[in-house]
């Protein structure tokens, strides 16, 4: 999962990730350090339960009011710089409106990186409210049908956890998955449940289905 840290001290204790080799759990915290013990299953479920703890607390990093004030000038500020440049091409002016331009593009960075953080949030939590129901859907219903509108990425990271018996939604590898990924695979489920028809692979063609035997007319002899 992405950073939602509070401080310097929290993100010594915020699980990003963790993956489990030679016996071991190694999980990845946000401060950049390795945090290493032994692998239990009762240690793994302790670390999925942490990091469902900080998804459920996580909030898009806050504007500083030096940011917010920062923003407000500077939309203010860009259309006199715009206007005063060209009414008057001088490089004082032309300085100004490099410098408020800057400002602009660093403030339009900060809103779009707290968009996507916001978006994020948003699919923790719809993962959180739906996430034995989307293992369920992913384990039973293998059709093509199931594929539909899912990033081809996500359906690989489906196939090969269940191909591990593993669920393929988790809190560890939710990072693969967009919202949209996760919304399309509940669509699909209601759609094929809807239409109630059998999803399982069936054959469809005299190849598939073996060579047909085909019934030769009898042959009347000719009387001598």
């Amino acid at each position: 999962m992405k950073d939602y840290s509070l401080n310097d001290d929290d993100s010594k204790k915020f699980i990003l990730s963790y993956k489990i080799e030679n016996g071991e759990i190694v999980a990845k915290l946000a401060s950049g350090e390795l945090y290493t013990i032994p692998y239990s299953e009762e240690n793994e479920n302790e670390i999925i339960s942490r990091m469902e703890e900080q998804a459920e607390r996580a909030q898009p990093t806050p504007f500083k009011p030096f940011e917010i004030i920062y923003a407000i000038l500077n939309s203010t500020a860009l259309p006199f710089a715009i206007s005063n440049f060209v009414n008057n091409v001088r490089l004082s002016n032309g300085i100004v409106l490099t410098g408020v331009a800057i400002g602009t593009i660093e403030t339009s960075k900060r809103v779009i990186i707290y968009a996507i953080e916001k978006r994020d949030i948003e699919k923790l939590n719809y993962f959180l409210d739906n996430k034995e129901e989307l293992n369920e859907i992913a384990v039973k219903l293998t059709s093509e049908n199931m594929k539909l509108g899912v990033s081809k990425k996500a359906v690989s990271e489906i196939e090969l956890q269940r191909s591990e018996k593993k669920p393929p939604f988790t809190i560890n590898n939710i990072d693969i998955y967009s919202l949209s990924d996760l919304k399309a695979v509940r669509a699909n489920a209601e759609r094929i449940l809807t239409f109630g028809f059998n999803e399982e692979p069936i054959l469809n063609n005299r190849e598939e289905q073996g060579p047909v035997l085909k019934k030769v007319p009898n042959c009347k002899k000719n009387s001598l």
